[in-house]
């Protein structure tokens, strides 16, 4: 993330395409702290939903939007300019990781790193804990949640309401120094599998 917002504005000049791809499902979150990315949906319904988010690393702020489609242990993220210039594609399906976009972005970035952030911030506590490893979550009366390697808290999110997805989210990573504050937009239910064989454009 703190390399996204470092190269937010290069992105936007070329026009260059990259294709990332990994099959590796753990991502080191912090130092010495492992968490394997989840293939289960923590909802009902899948979910399909449009945020406004801010990203804030030293001391530089700038704005994204993410179009975000997760069912049936399937999750597809985009990443757009707020005037709508497609930066990333990014695709979690069947263990693979798939990424293409700007290059400036994409080879530069680690899109694992995306996701697990977004699992982190919206999937259960338990289903946390048991991919976390050399950590531990910490969930607060109010449903704030903490990040902990040896007691140190290193990543902070608090929420305005639960579900967590229909309020705001803010994601602060203490140990990288960076932060997202995440507005909702749209949000949709969906019930429907993803088809066969499809990349899922969103």
């Amino acid at each position: 993330m703190r390399i996204l917002v470092l190269l937010f504005f290069a992105a936007i000049l070329t026009a260059c395409q990259s294709l990332y791809q990994s099959s590796e499902r753990k991502v080191m979150v912090a130092e010495e702290v492992g968490f394997s990315l989840l293939s289960s949906v923590p909802f009902e319904d899948g979910l399909r939903l449009t945020q406004s988010a801010t990203a804030e690393y030293n001391n530089e702020s700038h704005d994204l939007i993410f179009q975000t489609e997760i069912r049936q242990g399937n999750l597809a993220m985009v990443g757009l300019t707020p005037t709508g210039t497609r930066l990333f594609t990014i695709i979690l399906k069947q263990g693979e990781i798939t990424a293409e976009g700007l290059s400036a972005i994409v080879e530069n970035i680690k899109p694992d790193y995306l996701l697990a952030d977004l699992q982190l911030s919206l999937w259960p506590a338990a289903e946390i804990q048991q991919a976390l490893s050399g950590g531990k979550i910490i969930t607060a009366p109010s449903g704030q949640r903490l990040i902990t390697r040896n007691n140190q808290p290193i990543i902070q999110i608090e929420y305005s309401q639960q579900p967590a997805y229909e309020g705001t989210i803010r994601f602060n990573h203490l140990e990288r120094g960076y932060s997202l504050y995440i507005e909702p937009l749209s949000i949709e239910t969906i019930d429907q599998p993803f088809p066969e064989n499809s990349n899922n454009d969103l």
